[in-house]
């Protein structure tokens, strides 16, 4: 016990930039139409080594071109807030904290004055597995985000919350959980029976939408769908507290990329992998399997594989990517029989998400890295309401 308890303090969390929240648990936020925010994964440093050990791909000025795109949204008066989906340190430590601190300054308000005096917004974070590193108390991310989750107390760190928006009379509320139950150890317990009392007030909330670190569903190579059993764990909870219908979107971020899975149907629940936000990316197959989450054969939502196979053709053109790269995306060739797969070395799936709640509706507006270091929106997706569920766009 004493080792854990030095770990988690070996540094003086005091000296830690903070950031400003933009809600906390249990707060309410009404909108007379609409609200725009962005989610965005994954935008940790890199570390020492990790595309070689690792096989994922390095991609130079990645993490700056999103945050730079992301910028752009925020002076445009667009986005009113950002999700923040772990890691967003490779380890906690103070140096970590403070170089993190000083690659989001100019997006994320906080302590630390801008650099270039543009306008900024607030954070709902969500913690990753590298901000738990040497530090399962948590005491880096609570000290970067002060007031952060829902009170536990003995001045513990939750890193579980929700927060309810109204939009034009419809709220949704949004539900942040914690996959790492090796760090919360006990806590565990402590969240599922937060999610139990807070879910359990149905008449609060219309719709649900939920984010988390560690996805139900990857097809990330190397990547493991419901690591620990605790993605499904977790939703089971959720769904068994839940009105049916309730749950739209999951959002998560293990996987170093982008993916969208709709597994149930335009009725169901969308699940959204946001962890391409600039570190090392992975190559993600089109279809396969994802046994540990119950789900024998999976695949890629239809029309953003469609919207990705296009990208990747026009971008392998321009990166003059190999053959082979193209043969392996269209499972052709030497690669026929096998399930295509999207090479990160040659189009690596690196970007964000835009959203925009409108009532009862929910817009997915996807950024794509482009050759250039700029971004492009591919593919959008509308939950248009219980009567016609999800409509996929471009």
């Amino acid at each position: 016990m004493l080792l854990a308890v030095s770990l988690a303090f070996a540094f003086d969390t005091k000296k830690i930039p903070t950031q400003d929240l933009y809600m906390d648990d249990g707060q309410r936020k009404e909108f007379a139409s609409t609200v725009e925010f962005a989610v965005v994964g994954n935008v940790r440093a890199a570390k020492a080594g990790e595309a070689e050990a690792t096989k994922r791909v390095a991609v130079k000025g990645a993490q700056a071109a999103v945050l730079g795109d992301i910028s752009k949204t925020i002076q445009e008066g667009r986005t009113e807030f950002m999700v923040l989906l772990g890691n967003l340190v490779p380890g906690s430590s103070l140096p970590a904290w403070k170089s993190w601190a000083k690659q989001w300054v100019s997006v994320i308000s906080g302590g630390e004055p801008p650099e270039d005096g543009k306008m900024r917004t607030r954070v709902l974070p969500v913690p990753g597995a590298d901000d738990a590193l040497d530090d399962d108390r948590y005491a880096g991310f609570g000290a970067a985000f002060p007031g952060v989750g829902a009170d536990i107390g003995f001045n513990r760190v939750a890193t579980w919350y929700s927060v309810d928006l109204a939009v034009g009379g419809h709220t949704w509320r949004f539900l942040t959980v914690d996959t790492n139950r090796a760090a919360l150890g006990s806590r565990w317990e402590e969240q599922n029976a937060y999610l139990e009392k807070t879910l359990g007030e149905q008449d609060a909330y219309d719709s649900l939408v939920v984010f988390m670190y560690d996805p139900l569903i990857t097809l990330g190579l190397g990547r493991v769908s419901n690591l620990d059993e605790s993605p499904k764990e977790l939703l089971e909870t959720i769904d068994g507290a839940t009105r049916i219908g309730a749950l739209k979107a999951v959002f998560a971020s293990g996987t170093a990329s982008n993916e969208v899975f709709l597994p149930h149907g335009k009725f169901g629940e969308m699940y959204i992998n946001t962890g391409g936000g600039g570190v090392p990316a992975d190559t993600i197959e089109r279809w396969g399997h994802a046994d540990a989450a119950g789900l024998h054969d999976v695949k890629l939502e239809t029309t953003f594989d469609f919207a990705i196979l296009r990208e990747f053709e026009r971008q392998a053109e321009v990166r003059k990517c190999s053959s082979v790269a193209l043969d392996h995306a269209k499972s052709d060739q030497s690669w026929k029989g096998f399930p295509g797969a999207f090479e990160a070395s040659c189009m690596p799936l690196v970007g964000w998400w835009d959203v925009s709640l409108t009532g009862e509706k929910m817009q997915l507006n996807y950024r794509q890295l482009q050759p250039d270091n700029s971004l492009k929106s591919i593919y959008t997706a509308d939950y248009t309401g219980k009567k016609n569920g999800w409509a996929i766009g471009k």
